[in-house]
């Protein structure tokens, strides 16, 4: 059985933590609050109480019990005892019951019997139950047991709760009126988590620093990161750009001077060389044209995924094709840079096997493209290395057959600026490489 420790069980987010922290103090003030409000009220204010009316019914049995005739007590303390609201009954037959009567839920009652068995020495019993908002008390005379009935108010304070309910409710209060306040200081960290994340996806969304003056920094800090990425990025794209271009004037020189040169063996070894150098320029300038943003526009995507197969079937390619017609595949998409994508796994595809496969699959929360082949495929091991920009898993290939190391990344390129990814696997029916598009639902 696995242990439980305390991180297991705060909550996991920001909110539910800061939440925890706000509602703990309040949950322990309260409880202290109320064993304080409890220890002194009943054990204190009751016990006073009820002290201060037992000096009256103290002196009241006195002198009954001193006297001969308990009438004429009362008679003559009649003043008195109108006066406390006291009822006096002295009779010879005892009470009902064998033992106090009292709930177990009235703490001031308990409170009022104990009192009554250590400053009473004449107590005999008391019922705190039958007499409703009064109290019964027996004590023990020569003439027999006297009978006294007064309010409860006179020995313990009423609707003793109202001062708890009242802070309860006041805590309740206060604490909805922190959650607003909390809610409004811990939404900039939301937008700057759901900003962060989307800048990772690829996607930019709008964003302002806001909330405290650490909040407002921290998301500062984020835009100058950002933008100062951006500036790197339009920086490298310019310079693959310029480099690409200015490479192919000195090129064109040179493939002008090799075409006034008789054929020979070193002017068709340095043709090829200068195609393998085009072709290289013309990867950094997919590279390039791979990084660069295009509206968003909603697109069929089995529309789109079959027009590209039937251009490949079109020129003699096995290729075959398995989308998901019965559900609707409409995608909010970049067409022109998911396509370029799609183009490079299956010229990829192709070029390492002799048959291809391409299937669309939709899901409620997204929508995935596999390109297979019966190629050599990639092992487990090198297929994180395989989406690096200008890397190639075989050394020994050129580039008219195994290109300049930029397929791959160009696609996992165009997946991050879809919000989605590019998975590697293995092909269960073709036995090569299984490419994976897959792109979150958004319209």
């Amino acid at each position: 059985m696995r242990r439980l420790s305390l991180k297991t069980l705060f909550p996991a987010s920001f909110y539910g933590r800061a939440v925890l922290i706000l509602i703990m103090p309040v949950i322990v003030i309260q409880i202290v609050l109320s064993i304080v409000f409890i220890q002194r009220h009943y054990e204190r204010v009751t016990a006073q109480m009820t002290t201060n009316i037992l000096r009256d019914i103290r002196f009241l049995s006195d002198r009954i019990e001193a006297s001969d005739t308990p009438e004429a007590v009362l008679a003559g303390f009649a003043d008195l005892i109108e006066h406390l609201g006291i009822e006096i009954e002295i009779s010879q037959s005892p009470p009902a019951f064998a033992t106090p009567q009292v709930a177990r839920t009235d703490l001031a009652g308990h409170e009022i019997i104990r009192v009554l068995q250590e400053e009473m020495p004449r107590f005999r019993m008391a019922d705190l139950v039958h007499a409703d908002g009064q109290v019964r008390i027996w004590l023990e005379t020569r003439h027999g047991l006297m009978a006294l009935t007064l309010p409860r108010r006179l020995v313990a304070a009423s609707n003793p709760h109202q001062l708890l309910v009242i802070v309860f409710l006041a805590s309740v209060v206060m604490t909805l009126i922190a959650f607003q306040f909390l809610r409004l200081q811990i939404r900039p960290i939301r937008r700057l988590g759901a900003a962060a994340e989307a800048y990772g996806r690829g996607e930019r969304l709008p964003f302002r620093a806001s909330g405290a003056r650490e909040m407002r920094a921290a998301g500062q800090a984020f835009l100058d990161m950002r933008n100062r990425l951006e500036r790197q990025r339009v920086q490298q794209r310019i310079m693959l750009s310029g480099v690409s271009h200015d490479m192919r004037t000195p090129l064109t020189r040179m493939r002008l001077i090799l075409s006034m040169m008789d054929d020979t063996e070193d002017r068709a070894s340095l043709e090829a060389e200068i195609d393998d150098l085009e072709a290289r320029l013309d990867g950094f300038l997919d590279y390039t044209r791979g990084q660069i943003g295009e509206p968003l526009a909603e697109v069929d995507l089995a529309e789109l995924v079959r027009e590209l197969v039937e251009r490949y079937r079109s020129t003699g390619y096995s290729i075959t094709l398995s989308a998901c017609p019965d559900h609707p595949s409409l995608q909010a998409v970049q067409p022109g840079q998911l396509t370029r994508a799609l183009d490079n796994l299956i010229s990829n595809a192709l070029r390492h096997g002799k048959t291809a496969s391409v299937s669309l699959t939709c899901a409620p929360d997204a929508r995935e493209i596999a390109v297979e082949d019966d190629g050599p495929g990639i092992v487990p091991d090198d297929r994180s290395r395989a989406v690096e920009p200008f890397v190639r898993l075989d050394d020994a290939r050129n580039a008219a057959d195994g290109g300049v190391g930029l397929g791959l990344a160009i696609v996992s390129e165009v997946m991050r600026g879809h919000g989605g990814s590019l998975r590697l696997e293995q092909s269960d029916t073709l036995g090569g490489l299984r490419a994976v598009l897959h792109l979150p639902r958004r319209s």
